[in-house]
């Protein structure tokens, strides 16, 4: 058993913050929450945290990795009137461009800022017409 001890626990649903709480946890799984746990457990494990939050992960459940890679993107493309134009005129054009490189890192720097963002679980909403075979296998080792 692991006590997470000195958290600022945050619970999404209900919303309910808990500060200088304890966190037991055995098996990955959160078994109670409250005061002075390292009594109650005294063969536990503990880790002081200092009033660091602790909170449920995200789940992202819309996702275009491969955007990473458009950021301060120099290209030449006229303004776009409207959404089909800018699908036409940038994103399509790069569905059509990426290969196995640029799923990698597109891959790796959006699943770095997920992690970084408290994000456990990410949907990607993924095409690459130019690079079909061994696609999913690939994307999925980012992760």
């Amino acid at each position: 058993m692991l006590i997470l001890k000195n958290v600022t626990a945050v619970q999404l649903h209900p919303a309910k913050v808990q500060e200088g709480v304890d966190i037991a946890i055995e098996n990955d799984v959160i078994v109670a929450i409250g005061d002075a746990l390292t009594q109650r457990y005294p063969d536990a494990s503990f880790k002081e945290m200092h009033g660091r939050i602790v909170m449920p992960g995200i789940v992202c459940s819309h996702n275009h990795f491969y955007s990473g890679l458009s950021r301060g993107i120099m290209a030449n493309i006229a303004p776009c009137p409207d959404f089909i134009s800018t699908l036409k005129n940038l994103w399509w054009r790069l569905d059509r461009a990426l290969d196995e490189e640029s799923l990698y890192y597109s891959g790796l720097i959006c699943s770095l800022e997920a992690i970084k963002s408290g994000c456990t679980s990410v949907i990607d909403h993924h095409a690459s017409p130019a690079y079909i075979g061994g696609r999913s296998p690939h994307c999925a080792t980012h992760f």
